[in-house]
C-alpha cells in the first residue's frame, strides 16, 4: 500500500494523529485504485479487506485522537465522539453489504465508499479536527504551524 503524505490543510499539529490521518488516506486511495482497476474482475474480497482494515485502524486512531482531545481539555469532545461513532457505523454498514455484492454492483459500492471517504476528508478532517487543533494552539498546547 502506498503511503500518502497529507497536505497542510489536514494537519492538526499532533504528528502522531497526522500520521494516522495519512494511513487513513491510504485506505481511501486504495478504494479509488480498486474502483479504477478495469482489469480486475472480482473485487469483493479486496473491498472487504479495505473496509475491515479501515474499521480496525479507526479503533486505534479514534481512541488516540479522543484521548488527545480529552488531554487538552477540548470542549467539543462529546460531539466529536458522536461523529466518530457515525463514521464507524457507516463503515460497518458497508462491510455488511459486501457479501451481497455481485460483478454488477461492486463498482457502484466502491464509488459510494470512495465518495463517502472523500467527504469525510473534506468535512471532518479539514473542519472538525481543525477545531481541536485551533483550540490546542490558542491554549498553547499545540505549537502554531506545526
Amino acid at each position: 500500500m502506498k503511503h500518502y503524505q497529507i497536505s497542510d490543510e489536514y494537519r492538526t499539529g499532533n504528528e502522531k494523529i497526522d500520521q494516522q490521518h495519512a494511513k487513513m488516506l491510504d485506505y481511501t486511495w486504495r478504494a479509488h485504485e480498486l474502483f479504477a482497476d478495469e482489469n480486475m474482475l472480482f473485487k469483493s474480497d479486496d473491498i472487504r479487506k479495505i473496509l475491515e482494515g479501515l474499521e480496525y485502524y479507526t479503533i486505534v486512531h479514534f481512541s488516540e485522537e479522543e484521548a488527545f482531545m480529552e488531554q487538552i481539555g477540548f470542549d467539543g469532545l462529546e460531539e466529536h465522539k458522536k461523529q466518530h461513532d457515525r463514521f464507524r457505523a457507516k463503515i460497518r454498514s458497508f462491510i455488511e453489504r459486501v457479501p451481497e455484492l455481485s460483478l454488477d454492483t461492486q463498482d457502484d459500492m466502491l464509488g459510494e465508499v470512495f465518495e463517502y471517504l472523500q467527504e469525510w476528508w473534506k468535512i471532518h478532517i479539514t473542519h472538525e479536527d481543525q477545531k481541536y487543533a485551533e483550540f490546542g494552539q490558542r491554549n498553547g498546547l499545540i505549537p502554531e504551524n506545526a
